[in-house]
């Protein structure tokens, strides 16, 4: 009964961090991600705004579900 029946964890190789972006290309990037994006809200009975960024072909499925279109 001395034998652990708990296998031994084996550790992941670490990866590198992300190299930090300034604010300006953060922006940048995040605008060219949306790019041709709908953007589409709804808001919750706390008055919460959810925000998405639809494609084009999902924008009906969205609206089925309460979403507006901006």
């Amino acid at each position: 009964m001395s034998d652990s029946t708990k296998r031994t964890r084996v550790r992941k190789p670490a990866e590198a961090p992300a190299a930090a972006l300034s604010p300006a290309e953060h922006l940048l990037a995040v605008q060219t991600r949306e790019a041709g994006k709908t953007i589409m809200y709804q808001v919750d009975a706390w008055g919460h705004v959810e925000t998405r960024f639809v494609r084009p072909q999902n924008v009906a499925a969205w609206l089925a579900k309460g979403f507006v279109v901006r």
